[in-house]
């Protein structure tokens, strides 16, 4: 959730000369107001902010009446200064541009309820200090407003494809991160399952006929992806995005971690390729990079969290971490090249698109296994969280007419709508390089807001690819 209605007031000073028969007469006020006049309130503590048109001539104070709706002052929210019989007193010195307080949120916001706070300037103990209707309230929402029309660029970072991107459809956010800023992302869920990281080229896992992490291990050039062999589909997790395999599909390369510790083997990493160090050329994409290098791992439970061993394929002693579970994420994620735990997702309510590079699975003609590939330009729904979404082509019906009427319960409840890939690349053409025109998606977020998205490049006003344009809108 951000900041769904951002206004920036740009002052024009007061001082305004006239013109009459004898002189010039200057208006030297001052003017107070609010920079922003509404706020999604995203962040456990926001800064609210009071601005001067220009700097204060004396000390003074700024007197703020406080209206809460649907909120208690203690319970739900805070501020700093304190709100003392429904204000707010914020103290200024002499020749200073601004004032501001801390607002602080107690409570989590629920999409749908209306809580919010409004303050509005009462009063200026300097007198010149002027303060007009439109610029002297602010309200801090606590509810989101699902945005209704946007158009996004994913940041994905050109050609070299650096990023991934989570997209926020109801809010409009955007987070981008390092795609090599982690290898393995331990499950928030009831079940104990370990993705690897298919956004890294060439990145593997495979199991190992031992529970002995301090076995010395040798690198198996048979252990990587994307090179059409078959049987390489297994060092990936799912490209469905299922944890757990079923009849029909695999789940995750790693098994789920037991609570028998002998059942949880060791299991050999290709950390797979760098991110290119030299781009492409023309409308090309670089996506092999130096090698990042190899590990081994072994995984245990710990009470509800998870045991990571792991350590170089040489060596005869391992490192060993805690990694706790968290019920507000799909995953908890870890470097094994910083050793450390790494925020990457946003909490797993707060994403419903992934722009990234991915491993999937191509198949041959006859729907027999090609192997991995390794794909650009790919979008992924956040089906773990309860995101779907189906295909429409424009022959059935254009973009600017489909309405909510015809966005059918029924169309979420296939197995493609709950498939991570249903958007993936289908969006996009390679020969020739280019968006499709002829279709567009419709997603249903786990709020049950529904949108309607189309994508409207792949390449920078440059020409250079790894630059995803869509716009997309709120159907009601």
């Amino acid at each position: 959730m951000k900041k769904s209605v951002l206004l920036i007031i740009t002052f024009l000073l007061v001082g305004i000369t006239a013109c009459n028969n004898d002189d010039n007469d200057v208006d030297n006020s001052n003017a107070a107001a609010f920079v922003n006049t509404a706020t999604n309130v995203i962040d456990a503590e926001t800064e609210v902010k009071v601005v001067f048109s220009k700097p204060t001539l004396s000390a003074g104070t700024v007197t703020l009446n406080v209206v809460p709706t649907a909120l208690v002052y203690g319970t739900d929210y805070t501020t700093t200064p304190a709100v003392e019989n429904a204000k707010l007193v914020l103290s200024y010195a002499a020749n200073v541009s601004s004032v501001s307080f801390k607002f602080k949120k107690i409570i989590d916001a629920i999409e749908g309820e209306v809580k919010n706070v409004k303050f509005t300037i009462a009063s200026v103990s300097d007198q010149d200090v002027k303060v007009t209707a439109a610029t002297g309230s602010s309200q801090l929402n606590f509810n989101e407003t699902a945005v209704a029309t946007k158009t996004l660029a994913s940041e994905n970072g050109g050609n070299t494809v650096p990023n991934q991107v989570f997209i926020d459809l109801s809010s409009g956010a955007m987070t981008k991160v390092l795609k090599t800023s982690w290898d393995l992302g331990f499950y928030g869920g009831n079940e104990f399952r370990v993705i690897s990281n298919g956004a890294i080229n060439k990145f593997a896992v495979k199991q190992l006929n031992t529970t002995n992490i301090d076995e010395v291990q040798v690198e198996d050039p048979n252990v990587t992806t994307g090179n059409y062999e078959a049987s390489n589909i297994g060092f990936i997790d799912s490209p469905y995005g299922n944890l757990t395999a079923t009849d029909k599909l695999k789940g995750t390369a790693i098994a789920e971690v037991s609570a028998n510790n002998a059942e949880n083997k060791v299991y050999l990493v290709n950390m797979g390729q760098e991110i290119s160090a030299v781009p492409a050329t023309g409308t090309g994409v670089a996506l092999t990079g130096a090698s990042r290098g190899w590990k081994k791992i072994r995984i245990l439970r710990d009470g509800n969290n998870y045991k990571l061993q792991y350590a170089d394929l040489n060596a005869t002693t391992h490192s060993e971490v805690t990694i706790a579970k968290d019920a507000a994420y799909n995953f908890s994620f870890f470097s094994l090249n910083t050793k450390s735990v790494v925020k990457v997702e946003p909490t797993k309510d707060k994403w419903d698109l992934n722009i990234t590079t991915f491993t999937g699975e191509t198949l041959y003609n006859d729907g027999s296994s090609a192997g991995s590939y390794y794909f650009p330009d790919y979008a992924i729904t956040n089906t773990k969280n309860g995101t779907k979404a189906f295909q429409v082509l424009t022959s059935e019906i254009a973009y600017e007419n489909f309405t909510l009427a015809n966005a059918t319960q029924d169309k979420f409840n296939t197995d493609l709508a709950k498939d991570q890939r249903v958007i993936g690349g289908n969006w996009r053409a390679t020969y020739p390089l280019s968006f499709k025109t002829d279709r567009f998606y419709v997603i249903k977020d786990a709020n049950g807001n529904v949108y309607k998205l189309k994508f409207t490049s792949m390449l920078s006003a440059a020409g250079e690819r790894g630059n995803v344009s869509f716009q997309y809108a709120l159907l009601k």
